[in-house]
Order: structure tokens, then C-alpha cells, then sequence
């Protein structure tokens, strides 16, 4: 069943519902959410309590089993937002699992106040089928997430994308040695999948884990041409290079002292990104290794400050073609996780 229809027609209860539909607050910016009376009893005129900014909003759950009127679905939002006043609260939030169109959301706004929010089905489905919500429709909806929703999942939490990838048993015997690091072994092949699972999460996207078949130029933070990768006949040879050198090296990194381990990383991402393998995403693939190997080389995750600095990190780029790591190096030393 799609996650549409399990919203639709919803078979869970309503206990269910009102804890879906606090996780979908939390993962939607609101804070210090707190459901009432889930279990049963008076809630005062308030499934949820939750805070968005400075303001207190009460929550409504309207979850029937069968699609109900919009004349039965108005009644009930304007019934359930006269708790706003008595609980001293800024707005209100209606959760509907049913289709709306945009004209009786409006119409709902209309009958409600300036800060109301309308959860509506589609923009429940559509958070619950993003990578932040995979794991709210496993756990509410019951539906498995497949390998790259796993990866996509763990990396939108800011977890090891890398480590939960080869820990999935449909891919563990194609890239998982065991005692050894998930990417000290690291191959084409490998580097291919991690590629497509990393963009995984954006449907429109469908070049991901695909080498580059066509020519293409690196542009830099004012717009302007600054790189042209080398053709893509050459990729595979070139990439075959880097990551056999990458293997030996990660083996020694191991046994050094951190400034050696902050070149070999440095190195690998400015010779993965020289050679920008795909069409798309050659930079966050590239830092995302090395996020990886920086917590495994040096207990400290890489943070997306390395290229807060467009110019400089470019820059750095420019100056490692020429064998200078010195900055390079500096940038990734200043983005290690504190």
C-alpha cells in the first residue's frame, strides 16, 4: 500500500495517528512538541502542544477512516480551533488525512487565524516520502524502507550514510570486508553505488551512479569557468588510479600522526573532484568520504565549513593542481567537528 493510501484510508487508531502526527511536527521545525492525551481523556480542547519560534500552537488530529464531506471536515477544524484562546496559544494546527484541494484549504485558513497550519494528505505524504521521514512511515505506517532510502534516511540525520549503507544485508556481500574500514577497500564499483544512493532522494535526479559520458567545466563562486575535468573516456583510468593509490595509503594513514592523515585526505578529494566522475555531485561525494575517513583517521567528522568559503576553497582547489596542499589541508583542519 502506498503512503498515500495508508494516510487515506487509515487502519492504525487514532493513538497512532496523534503520535504520527507529533513526530511530523518535530521533523517540520516545531519544538518542545508534546502530545496530551493520546492514551485517552480530556486533552482541553488540544491533541498536541508544540512550539514554533516564541509561539505555543495546539494541534488537532482528524483522521477518519473514510472520506468524510469538506462540509464535516470544515466543521470539525472550527470546532477544534476554539481551543486556541483558552490555552493562551498563537495558532493552530489541523491535521487531515484527505485530500484537499486549494480552495477549501483556503477556506479553512479563511474560518482560522493568520498562523494556522494545515497538514493536509499530500503534504503529509510528501514529508513521510522524504528521506527525513522514512523512518516515521516505518515505525507508523509500517512500510520497510529499501537500501537507498536506508542511506538516504541515516545521511538526512546526519548519521554515518556510509556505515548504515554496507551494514544493509541486500549489499553487505558486494562491499563489506570484514575487520576492515567500509572504505580503506574502496573500488569503482563501490564508489558508483555510494554515488546513487546519495542521491537517492531526489526523484528527479537520474544520473546517479552513472560515470559521465559527455564533457563538461567546473564553474567558481562568481559564476566563471575555472576547471575543465578531463574527458570521459579517461575517467575509469584515471579513477582506477586514485583509488588504488587511496587503498595503500589509507592502510599507512592508520598507523600516523594526524597532519598525514589530513594530507591523504586532502589529496583524495581534490583528486576525486578533479576528475568530477559523474555529472552531478562530485563535491558532496567527495566530502563525504572524507567525513568518513576523518572519523575513522582522526575521530572528528569534516563539516560543511569547507566550503562555507567558496573563493578560498576553490582557490585551495586551483593550488593542489599544482601539488600545493598547504591550504587545502589548512580548510580541512579548520572544518574538523569540535
Amino acid at each position: 500500500m502506498t503512503t498515500e493510501a495508508s494516510l487515506r484510508d487509515w487502519r492504525f487508531g487514532s493513538i497512532q495517528a496523534e503520535r504520527l502526527c507529533a513526530g511530523l511536527l518535530q521533523i517540520s521545525g516545531y519544538s518542545d512538541v508534546d502530545p496530551q492525551a493520546a492514551l485517552g481523556g480530556p486533552d482541553g480542547k488540544k491533541d498536541i502542544l508544540s512550539r514554533r519560534g516564541e509561539g505555543l500552537f495546539i494541534a488537532a488530529v482528524y483522521f477518519p477512516p473514510t472520506q468524510p464531506s469538506f462540509t464535516t471536515i470544515r466543521k470539525k477544524f472550527v470546532r477544534d480551533r476554539k481551543g486556541v484562546e483558552p490555552n493562551g496559544a498563537s495558532g493552530f494546527i489541523f491535521f487531515i488525512n484527505q485530500y484537499l484541494t486549494v480552495g477549501q484549504r483556503a477556506a479553512l485558513r479563511a474560518a482560522g487565524g493568520p498562523d494556522d497550519e494545515i497538514f493536509h494528505l499530500e503534504r503529509m505524504r510528501h514529508l513521510l516520502d522524504s528521506p527525513i521521514g522514512y523512518g516515521l512511515r516505518l515505525e507508523y505506517l509500517r512500510r520497510p524502507m529499501s537500501a537507498e532510502e536506508q542511506a538516504a534516511f541515516f545521511s538526512a540525520k546526519r548519521q554515518d550514510v556510509i556505515y548504515q549503507l554496507l551494514r544493509n544485508a541486500e549489499v553487505a556481500d558486494q562491499i563489506w570486508n570484514e575487520g576492515r574500514s567500509a572504505i580503506s577497500q574502496l573500488n569503482t564499483s563501490e564508489l558508483m553505488f555510494i554515488h546513487r544512493t546519495m542521491l537517492a532522494s531526489n526523484p528527479q535526479v537520474v544520473i546517479g551512479g552513472q560515470l559521465r559520458g559527455i564533457q563538461t567545466t567546473v564553474m567558481g563562486a562568481q559564476g566563471e569557468q575555472i576547471f575543465t575535468p578531463p574527458p570521459p573516456h579517461e575517467i575509469p583510468a584515471r579513477l582506477a588510479e586514485l583509488l588504488s593509490w587511496w587503498r595503500s595509503a589509507y592502510v599507512s594513514a592508520t598507523k600516523t600522526d594526524p597532519d598525514t592523515a589530513l594530507d591523504l585526505l586532502a589529496r583524495f578529494h581534490h583528486g576525486l573532484v578533479s576528475i568530477a566522475p559523474f555529472l552531478d555531485g562530485n563535491g558532496r561525494l567527495a566530502r563525504l568520504i572524507v567525513d568518513q575517513g576523518a572519523r575513522e583517521l582522526l575521530g572528528a567528522g569534516v563539516t560543511p565549513d569547507l566550503v562555507s568559503d567558496r573563493v578560498s576553497y576553490y582557490a585551495a582547489l586551483r593550488e593542489a593542481d599544482d601539488s600545493n596542499f598547504g591550504d587545502l589541508v589548512a580548510l580541512m583542519r579548520a572544518a574538523l567537528e569540535r
